[in-house]
């Protein structure tokens, strides 16, 4: 069973763990739960292939385990806080290729771009974290994120008691 953590704990252990959720690298998991008996101990572990250049340090971090009542408490309201998933896949440097649907076509029917045309990219991918997270290269920007989830967490988890 997972023990229960203090502020203080909770907002070194959680930063990360709370990035690769927002990010859909991780996601919690509820062993052994069922109506009858719920889980007592919630794990937040990878659920998809991490890319290279973090995928040793996040192994080192996850699986991280939380007493349940951390969960519902401290993690489930950050989850839905805007404060920490706005900023959620904002890639600027490496958006994913936008392509078009659709031919354009002028006004006398010729096709002036078919239909793939690529024409830049979004602000947005799908494909990988964003650059703010990188344990090689002493990011000031990833800082900066796991500065501010620190205290978001240490703040929710005051504010439930622990």
């Amino acid at each position: 069973m997972a023990s229960i953590r203090t502020a203080d704990e909770l907002a070194d252990l959680l930063p990360v763990p709370l990035y690769l959720m927002v990010s859909g690298f991780a996601g919690p998991v509820f062993p052994n739960t069922g109506r009858a008996k719920p889980a007592v101990q919630v794990g937040i572990v990878m659920n998809k292939t991490f890319p290279e250049f973090g995928a040793e340090g996040a192994s080192r971090i996850l699986p991280v385990w939380l007493h349940w009542t951390q969960w519902q408490n401290v993690v489930v309201p950050l989850l839905d806080d805007g404060r920490v998933t706005s900023w959620k896949g904002i890639i600027r440097r490496l958006g994913d290729l936008l392509a078009l649907p659709v031919n354009v076509v002028s006004p006398d029917g010729e096709v002036l771009y078919p239909e793939g045309t690529p024409v830049g990219h979004s602000t947005i991918s799908t494909f990988q974290p964003s650059p703010l997270y990188a344990y090689n290269g002493g990011a000031d920007e990833a800082q900066s994120l796991l500065i501010t989830y620190r205290g978001l967490v240490r703040e929710q988890a005051e504010a439930s008691g622990y």
